[in-house]
């Protein structure tokens, strides 16, 4: 499932949560109100919690501020994308029949490969004696 993290609380236990554009649009809010947090770009290891710790508490999963969500004993131990979100996101583009086993090299019937064929190595100054 798209834009899920797995969360691991501070006793160990996981919770797998579905972040939203909302949750999105929370992070960029909190980095604008937090000045010392410096830039958006600057905080990309701080997103993903951000976004684990928003939606655990829009679902109503969790009481903890973020500061404590973050430090301390009550800390989370570890936000993560779940191993089936991992999978290659091209891989639904793929045509059925023709992924793996299609040629990378350029059709024989192109023209770009008749081009190949006719035009004298770059920078020789001569036509390729192949074709005379």
């Amino acid at each position: 499932m798209k834009n899920t993290l797995d969360v691991t609380l501070a006793d160990g236990s996981t919770v797998r949560v579905q972040t939203t554009l909302e949750d999105r649009l929370a992070f960029e809010l909190a980095v604008r109100k937090n000045k010392s947090w410096g830039k958006l770009e600057d905080n990309t290891l701080k997103m993903q919690p951000y976004l684990a710790w928003n939606a655990l508490h829009r679902q109503g999963l969790t009481t903890l501020t973020w500061a404590e969500f973050t430090t301390g004993a009550s800390a989370a131990l570890d936000v993560s994308v779940p191993d089936d979100d991992a999978e290659d996101d091209d891989a639904d583009l793929e045509v059925a029949g023709v992924g793996k086993d299609t040629p990378t090299a350029p059709s024989t019937s192109s023209p770009w490969h008749s081009h190949e064929n006719t035009a004298a190595p770059h920078g020789s100054g001569e036509a390729n004696p192949a074709l005379s």
